[in-house]
């Protein structure tokens, strides 16, 4: 009889990440029906973009990401929206300058629609060159690029609900710009208006109730996250684990969980912060038992 793991605790969610290539995966929901078409994109181009966003956001292969995006622009050179993406994941800045001209010269190319994604997706690569090189934004840029995303997200998905990894990113602008509360609010105005749109929005519900302290909302959620990605051993699994592991100050755990997930995927660019977070604490903790005075006996 096979024991269901008990979600209280923080070394079942690991176990349960290191077991997933044992596990049955979960039917996925109705096929999407309002895409956009990104300008009417090849369809094998097109089709390697999604599965980017599918690898990033829910499996946290951030290599296999970039993969398939330079396929997809192999396939289709005027991708514009795709460059913009590649643009934000490479870590060669010399690539990122060339992407950013190219995108820059061929943004008029792209419909109205499209420009509510690649609008934001340019600020933040300006964001990206000026932390690189050391130059200063003018004031309010940060501010005035959430607010961009937040409202161009919003109108984008109006228009097309089943864009799953769009809906993502606008909870992500709306966690940044409000906090995980409004998030998750969020999150709830979603599926009152569709329940499908709750159903495909990888770790962050689980990392927005680790952030507000309900952890056993966090790891329910976890598990059922971990449970859809069905057989395999995915960064993604450990990162989550990892996230609510080091909120809840179990930070060994918390390493153990995030060095496999670096181990899966070096790329994974989030894994990589939370990893220095996680030292961090560690090292904090040690500096701390090192300094405190033992008690007079």
């Amino acid at each position: 009889m096979t024991r269901i793991p008990n979600w209280g605790s923080l070394r079942s969610l690991r176990v349960l990440a290191l077991s997933a290539l044992i596990m049955s995966s979960v039917s996925p929901a109705a096929a999407n029906t309002s895409l956009y078409s990104y300008g009417g994109v090849n369809d094998e181009a097109l089709a390697l973009y999604r599965q980017g966003w599918s690898e990033i956001l829910e499996r946290g292969r951030w290599a296999e990401a970039e993969r398939l995006y330079r396929a997809a622009l192999v396939l289709a050179p005027d991708f514009v929206i795709a460059k913009s993406v590649l643009a934000r994941m490479t870590d060669d800045a010399a690539e990122r300058e060339a992407l950013v001209h190219e995108i820059n010269r061929s943004r008029g190319r792209v419909d109205v629609r499209g420009q509510l994604i690649l609008d934001p997706y340019a600020m933040t690569l300006t964001l990206i060159t000026a932390r690189e090189s050391g130059a200063t934004l003018r004031a309010g840029f940060r501010e005035d690029l959430t607010n961009l995303a937040i409202a161009n997200y919003q109108k984008f998905i109006e228009h097309y609900p089943d864009e799953w990894a769009v809906r993502i990113e606008y909870l992500e602008w709306i966690h940044a710009k409000q906090g995980p509360g409004e998030a998750l609010r969020a999150i709830e105005a979603m599926k009152a208006a569709n329940p499908a749109h709750g159903a495909r929005l990888s770790y962050f519900p689980a990392s927005f109730y680790a952030e507000i302290g309900d952890f056993a909302k966090a790891t329910e959620e976890a598990e059922r996250f971990i449970r859809q990605l069905g057989p395999g051993d995915w960064p993604q699994a450990h990162y989550i684990g990892a996230f609510i592991a080091h909120l809840q100050g179990d930070y060994r755990l918390a390493s153990e969980s995030i060095n496999d997930a670096l181990r899966l995927d070096p790329q994974h660019i989030i894994a990589q912060r939370l990893k220095v977070e996680i030292e961090k604490a560690l090292n904090d903790r040690s500096l701390q038992v090192e300094t405190e005075e033992p008690e007079d006996s």
